[in-house]
């Protein structure tokens, strides 16, 4: 018996701590693991202002069903206290709580675990829920939270934080985003003690062993200092508290509202939050649910992209609280997840078929059109399908065309981390170079790039600062480099300004056009009928593709009939030339329907002549405007953008005069 409170036991749930009208209710899971040692005590260490140094509170032992033990603190309220959890002299976080000090700058060593804390539970959504947006209509932004703003360039006030992103609102709505892609913001270990460190050591332990400082950075400059002890997890990709916001991504003591701020914030500019979550084998099914339903219910997520091996994604599906909540993975679906979602599209495919292929594409290698158009137009009724040409590992948009082999030193490891297996092309120089053909044909094999993830089928993804060429200088794995190197280098925006106008315009283009993102696959037939299909393959002659090995160019018209624009107006042509040979190449270009005509949209290399027109009078004694057989000129490594628009009919005689 305590003289603030009385000691009861209760039921075993819900695991964590919570407050309720008796008192404090407390949840916990106990197994022989967690501990190194055979105790019969097993409680809470209390931690207010009466008990500095904790009061230890041991569980009652009738409290006990399973591994889980409970007990309720009766007519304690104070709601300021925080908690740890031991077992004999072995302590260790509650890995069901919602919050925890923010004690530890980023990348510091933690002398002491962080106390667990129990979050207010009054927050003001003002009405805020899921956005809901379609996979055919999101434009998908990935970034790391911290090093998305931590540069000193990037302009904010709270660097590196949920309210540094919120900060940056204006520039991703004036980009054209939809969809945030977070890399994993929950509450993880960011210091990696070297793997020479005993497994059951207590933080204590590891701490008097290893005094030394972690990694560091100069955050004015962006200087590593490293140290041979320790690295920093700058990825994340870790288990952790999976149910608490990461700390070190607030700039206040409360990560809790910060996060909830960021959410609401983004869902006011009509902007959707998914995370990352990286589950061990080690974490169950019914633990992978609950985490998952946590953060839709208590932080309005719109999605997730869960990584791990031999994720139950099938079951996962079938969980009806997640029914509209995104859920996207690198690995195929069964049937029976699919055929659960009642029409719905809630599964997203990450598949690396997209950047590997299409980046052997934009280089010129042999027998790649065949691949291309088959992803251009892969799309399925049943399945999100999340196209990208880079991301957060691998090469980034500007390494691609800069570096043939990977340059990862940095890291500590020899250069042997990381893929090997790049598909990169220097452009002729390995990495920076002063030469303006290199950095002419760098900026256009890099627009070619993103033409074809924004002028594809499927949800577009862009990984933050690829916009402008954000570079990794080489490095294709920096999941340990918290410094300039891994951050966004806004500095560079003004260099790659004409890259961002570039890619603002595919992203505008490719809203205002359903054609362009249709819901369902195209079928390549002409199904309404209006003369055209929905999509089609030209070559040197119009309907004629050359697809050989040898090949390296191919036309792609999209057909306006079969992307409604609204209830009375279908969407326009589409042609899309693309030469990814060395030399150039003339396409030939199918006829439009009666007053209609081609007109050169976009170009990713505007320095050489786009297009030369042929016209031909069939007969002079037609009294209709005469035929006019269009043949385009394509540079090398280059894509055409040419849309159709509605023109003047023309008479016989005023054709002869322009012949």
């Amino acid at each position: 018996m305590h003289k603030e409170f009385e000691v009861t036991k209760t039921q075993a749930y819900p695991l964590g701590v919570c407050f309720c009208p008796e008192g404090m209710h407390i949840a916990a899971v106990c197994r022989q693991k967690e501990s190194n040692q055979i105790s019969d005590e097993f409680g809470v260490i209390l931690y207010d202002r009466k008990h500095k140094g904790g009061m230890r509170i041991p569980f009652p032992k009738d409290g006990k069903i399973g591994s889980v033990y409970a007990m309720l603190l009766k007519g304690y309220h104070n709601k300021e206290c925080r908690y740890l959890l031991y077992c004999g002299e072995h302590t260790w976080q509650d890995p069901y709580c919602r919050q925890i000090e923010n004690s530890y700058r980023y990348g510091m060593v933690r002398k002491t675990l962080p106390r667990c804390m129990v979050p207010s539970d009054i927050y003001d959504w003002e009405k805020d829920q899921t956005l809901g947006i379609p996979y055919e209509d999101m434009i998908l932004y990935a970034l790391h939270v911290r090093g998305f703003t931590k540069h000193k360039s990037s302009g904010v006030k709270y660097r590196g934080t949920y309210a540094g992103l919120t900060e940056k609102i204006p520039y991703l709505q004036e980009l054209g985003v939809t969809s945030l892609l977070l890399m994993p913001a929950y509450e993880f270990d960011e210091i990696m003690i070297q793997e020479t460190l005993s497994a059951v050591m207590t933080m204590e332990q590891a701490v008097a062993t290893y005094k030394k400082r972690p990694t560091s950075v100069d955050e004015s400059t962006g200087t590593v200092k490293k140290s041979k002890d320790y690295k920093v997890n700058y990825w994340g990709y870790r288990s952790g508290l999976y149910y608490v916001p990461k700390s070190g991504y607030a700039y206040g003591p409360d990560a809790v509202t910060e996060y909830k701020d960021m959410v609401k914030e983004l869902h006011r500019n009509h902007i959707e939050v998914l995370m990352q979550f990286y589950f061990p084998p080690e974490i169950t099914l019914m633990e992978i649910l609950d985490i998952l339903k946590f953060w839709v219910i208590e932080y309005h997520i719109d999605g997730f992209h869960l990584l791990g091996v031999n994720l139950p994604v099938s079951v996962i599906a079938k969980e009806p609280l997640l029914s509209e909540t995104k859920i996207l993975t690198e690995q195929m679906y069964s049937p029976e997840a699919t055929d659960y979602m009642s029409g719905t599209r809630r599964l997203g495919w990450m598949s690396e078929g997209f950047l590997y292929d299409m980046r052997r594409a934009v280089k010129g290698d042999d027998n790649m059109m065949n691949q291309l158009l088959f992803h251009v137009r892969n799309n399925r009724p049943e399945t999100g399908i999340v196209n990208y040409i880079a991301k957060w590992e691998g090469m980034r948009l500007a390494d691609m065309v800069s570096y043939d082999r990977k340059h990862n030193e940095q890291n500590g490891e020899n250069n042997q981390d990381g893929t090997d297996y790049n598909c990169s092309w220097n452009c002729g120089v390995e990495g920076k170079s002063r030469r303006k053909s290199i950095i002419e044909l760098r900026k256009r094999q890099m627009k070619n790039a993103l033409t074809l993830v924004f002028l594809s089928q499927g949800t577009p993804l862009l990984y933050s600062g690829d916009e402008f060429g954000n570079t990794q200088e080489g490095n294709n794995n920096p999941y340990c480099q918290d410094n300039s190197v891994a951050w966004v280098k806004w500095n560079q925006m003004e260099n790659g300004r004409e890259l961002l106008e570039y890619t603002k315009m595919l992203i505008r283009l490719r809203r205002e056009h359903p054609v362009l993102h249709c819901k369902m696959p195209l079928k390549g037939i002409d199904y309404l009928p209006c003369g055209y299909p929905d999509i089609s393959y030209h070559g040197r002659e119009a309907w004629r593709p050359d697809l050989s090995p040898a090949s390296r160019s191919v036309g792609i018209m999209y057909c306006g009939c079969y992307g409604e624009v609204d209830s009375k107006r279908d969407d326009t042509f589409f042609y899309i030339g693309i030469n990814f040979h060395w030399k150039a190449h003339y396409f030939g270009m199918p006829q439009l329907p009666k007053g209609k005509e081609w007109i050169l949209y976009a170009s990713t290399d505007l320095s050489e002549m786009t297009i030369e027109e042929h016209t031909k009078v069939v007969d002079e004694n037609m009294e209709e405007a005469a035929e006019r057989l269009q043949e385009i000129y394509v540079a090398p490594r280059t894509i055409v953008i040419y849309t159709a628009k509605n023109c003047p009919v023309v008479s016989v005689k005023d054709r002869k005069k322009e012949v």
